[in-house]
């Protein structure tokens, strides 16, 4: 349709050059008219020759032209013919064209590679006879009587004069001059029909054992639609909430109420996209811990969510003993260990004050000796102090491992922490040639968390920091997004060996153990920042590099950022744990 709206546009144009060609030429050729003149030529005569070869020549070129463009369309009538060559040889099944005489008019590239031919070309003017061995087989004449046949098993034959068998269907053509058959291979048939088969038992078999292993936690597991009704849930959860849980809202089956809950962890998972986990006291002193995990499509749009439910009251219960067994034992080394320190610390006064002076005229071995007695004591006196740091941050952990940790989330001006943890590690570095600087904003946004806590991670990592530094500057950043705060501590320091980093936040484990002249510590500061940034929600990292310097960073959510369902979830956290 194209080529000839194209062609009859072309005509036209054509036509067009010829009236308004033939002045041009008349024009340039009359310039000869007078040379004809007096040549000898009547002066008619000379114009109606000068006239006639000008529409001579514009009829020559537009014929040059119309048969460009009859070039040009059989081409693309070429092309478009190849297309669909393409096209129908691509087909699985087999196709044949018949003309009224039964003759083969055209057939696909499959159907000649299945009887035994490199072209479908060879079987172009082939019969029926050559076609299936009869010259008038029994579903030809059904097809020419009723105009069509549907399923037939023809044998059509080989090459090789062999037969294949093909499940056939055809129907006349539209304009009534021959007909067109479909036929597919039996065996493909057979094969892509077990091939059906085993997939579909497969996937009953992946499915059955996906519910097995559903069915045998001993956990009460459901899955929540983001209406909160139950699409699945295993055998335990159908035991201890009824076998009809499924299709019914989960505040209704889990909770006895009409609406979601605000405190569910299953809200703060659709809300978040990201597991979460809470505890709940339920039924005197049985507590559970209900965890959430979010199931993305393959669209990567949250679709569900699995709800898991676990009895924890034997392990709370055991973190509970131990929480007592610590806290006990840490008084009895707290007590001793306070009388000894400061008894220490008094007999040492009392050594420079009292005894010193009498001395000095004493004999070389007896200040000697108390020199010895006086470093002896100032050793007792330090380790005396790391020995209560290490109790303190062993009850901290503990507590923090526990989740018995309680946390008053409050909105905390961040810059106030960070003026106060310089002014607090100021007696490390004070005649030193070093300096703790704060980078901080004009304005930055109040965030979300324990005021105390927050200050404790900023002076750990601040120590830290001029722990390992000799000399240069320490630089406290503060960094404000759209969602959460950065806190950045840098270090011109020695850096942390790339084989420590992935230890770095683990229990007992110190950077650079074997540097010397290092000031000692419990190995615990840094694992106890980790838990407290986590219960914040937030992030820490370090970037460091061997003989340039570190950086460790944290994230901590901003107060006008944090959604009302998270406020209400942080502050019942906040009261659970208290409790």
């Amino acid at each position: 349709m194209t080529s000839t709206s194209s062609t009859r546009g072309s005509g036209a144009a054509l036509w067009v050059f010829l009236l308004v060609g033939v002045g041009a030429p008349a024009l340039a050729m009359y310039g000869l008219h007078p040379m004809l003149v007096s040549a000898g030529l009547p002066p008619d005569l000379s114009a109606v020759l000068l006239l006639a070869l000008a529409v001579a020549t514009c009829i020559a070129v537009v014929e040059a032209i119309r048969a460009r463009d009859r070039a040009r369309v059989a081409r693309e009538a070429v092309d478009e013919r190849q297309s669909m060559q393409d096209v129908i040889d691509s087909m699985p099944d087999s196709l044949l064209v018949l003309d009224t005489n039964g003759r083969v008019e055209f057939c696909n590239l499959t159907f000649a590679q299945r009887t035994g031919c490199e072209s479908p070309a060879e079987w172009v003017g082939q019969g029926l006879d050559a076609l299936v061995g009869d010259v008038r087989p029994e579903w030809y004449t059904t097809l020419l009587d009723a105009g069509a046949v549907l399923g037939w098993e023809i044998d059509f034959r080989t090459k090789t004069g062999s037969a294949i068998k093909l499940k056939t269907s055809g129907h006349r053509r539209g304009d009534g001059l021959g007909i067109v058959l479909v036929g597919r291979d039996n065996l493909e048939i057979t094969r892509l029909s077990s091939e059906l088969q085993r997939t579909t038992a497969r996937l009953e078999d992946s499915e059955r054992f996906f519910h097995e292993l559903f069915d045998a936690m001993t956990d009460p597991i459901t899955v929540l639609s983001p209406e909160y009704e139950i699409l699945q849930a295993n055998r335990q959860a159908r035991l201890i909430f009824g076998k009809d849980l499924i299709g019914r809202p989960c505040y209704r089956t889990f909770r006895m109420r009409d609406e979601p809950c605000v405190e569910c962890p299953a809200r703060e998972t659709f809300l978040s996209g990201q597991s979460t986990s809470v505890e709940h006291r339920i039924f005197g002193n049985t507590i559970t811990r209900i965890s959430t995990y979010p199931l993305f499509g393959k669209d990567g749009q949250l679709r569900a969510v699995i709800n898991h439910k676990r009895d924890v009251t034997k392990e709370r219960q055991l973190e509970d003993l131990k929480a007592a067994f610590l806290a006990a034992i840490s008084h009895e080394l707290r007590t001793p260990l306070t009388s000894l320190m400061g008894f220490n610390k008094l007999n040492l006064r009392r050594l420079v004050r009292q005894v010193r002076p009498h001395l000095a005229e004493a004999p070389d071995e007896a200040r000697t000796a108390l020199q010895n007695v006086l470093s002896d004591m100032e050793v007792m006196a330090t380790e005396g102090e790391r020995l209560g740091r290490l109790v303190n941050d062993v009850l901290d952990l503990s507590k923090l491992e526990a989740g018995k940790l309680r946390l008053n989330f409050e909105a905390v001006d961040v810059p106030t922490i960070v003026t106060g943890a310089v002014h607090a590690t100021a007696a490390l570095y004070s005649g030193r040639d070093l300096l703790v600087i704060p980078d901080l904003p004009e304005m930055c946004p109040e965030c979300w968390g324990d005021r105390d806590r927050l200050s404790q991670v900023l002076v750990n990592l601040v120590s830290n920091a001029i722990k390992y530094t000799e000399r240069g500057e320490i630089r406290i950043a503060l960094a404000v997004g759209p969602k959460e705060l950065t806190v950045s501590v840098r270090d011109p320091g020695a850096g942390i060996p790339p084989d420590e980093v992935p230890r770095i936040f683990e229990r007992f484990r110190q950077a650079g153990d074997a540097q010397k002249g290092r000031p000692s510590g419990t190995g615990l500061g840094l694992p106890i920042c980790r838990e407290l940034i986590h219960l914040h929600r937030g992030r820490i990292w370090v970037e460091t590099k061997l003989g340039v310097g570190s950086t460790f960073s944290f994230t901590i959510r901003r107060a006008d950022a944090v959604d009302p369902a998270e406020r209400a979830l942080d502050l019942r956290q906040t009261s659970s744990a208290g409790g």
